[in-house]
């Protein structure tokens, strides 16, 4: 059986455009989700993005394998380098719910205000705002707040957002302290964008032991794959 796939191209357009099309998504999402039901709001996201325009979320092939990885480490607090419109906060959020309880938590990275924005209202839609903390700006610069709301340690990092930031950011999330053994570090698109330098970093890497798992980029019937790796002291 062919995989579904989105009606316009894979691939970002313009800034401006990008935002445009997440607030007609959230729209979208207003009009046909359920309120306080994250299932219904990634349906209709993925509804959004098969139907009406192409969107770089995790998308619903690719979070079936990140459901898997979540449900072996049962996280309860995951950071997401990347938030853009709060897709994968969502599907996240309510996954470790289900797996860990309310208590649970993520903490999105996204440099954007304006998908920030976006963001929030998404989650907020959902019904998981007291789940999920947006930071604005990068991990590298704003870690610390982690500290300051008593984080320790962060079981899972998901890292989907500039690919030439990934192996730069992989060693500020050392650096940072907050690996202990046991954690999982999850990168999207290593095989679409060809993000060898994370890739023949993390792979070569003494503490890590990393697995590919191929899937097909978000909305589309390209092939892509996340990798994942987990931290041993």
């Amino acid at each position: 059986m062919s995989p579904r796939v989105a009606t316009t191209k894979p691939g970002p357009p313009p800034y401006d455009q990008l935002v445009l099309i997440g607030e007609k998504c959230l729209s979208f999402v207003h009009e046909n989700a359920k309120q306080g039901d994250p299932k219904s709001v990634l349906e209709a996201i993925d509804t959004f993005g098969y139907e009406h325009h192409w969107m770089m979320n995790v998308g619903d092939v690719k979070g079936e394998l990140i459901d898997e990885e979540l449900e072996k480490v049962k996280p309860k607090v995951l950071v997401e380098l990347g938030g853009h419109l709060g897709y994968s906060a969502v599907r996240f959020a309510s996954k470790m719910r289900e797996l860990s309880g309310p208590s649970a938590h993520v903490y999105s990275f996204e440099i954007s205000s304006d998908f920030a924005a976006i963001a929030t209202k998404m989650i907020e839609f959902a019904g998981l705002s007291d789940m999920v903390t947006i930071i604005i700006g990068t991990y590298g610069d704003n870690y610390n707040k982690l500290k300051e709301r008593g984080v320790e340690h962060v079981d899972v990092f998901f890292i989907d957002h500039d690919k030439k930031l990934y192996k730069s950011d992989l060693i500020i999330i050392e650096q940072s302290g907050m690996l202990r053994s046991g954690p999982v570090v999850v990168a999207d698109n290593v095989v679409y964008a060809q993000i060898s330098d994370y890739l023949d970093y993390i792979r070569g890497h003494p503490r890590f032991k990393s697995v590919l798992r191929e899937s097909l980029l978000e909305y589309s019937d390209i092939k892509d794959a996340i990798e994942v790796s987990t931290y041993v002291e």
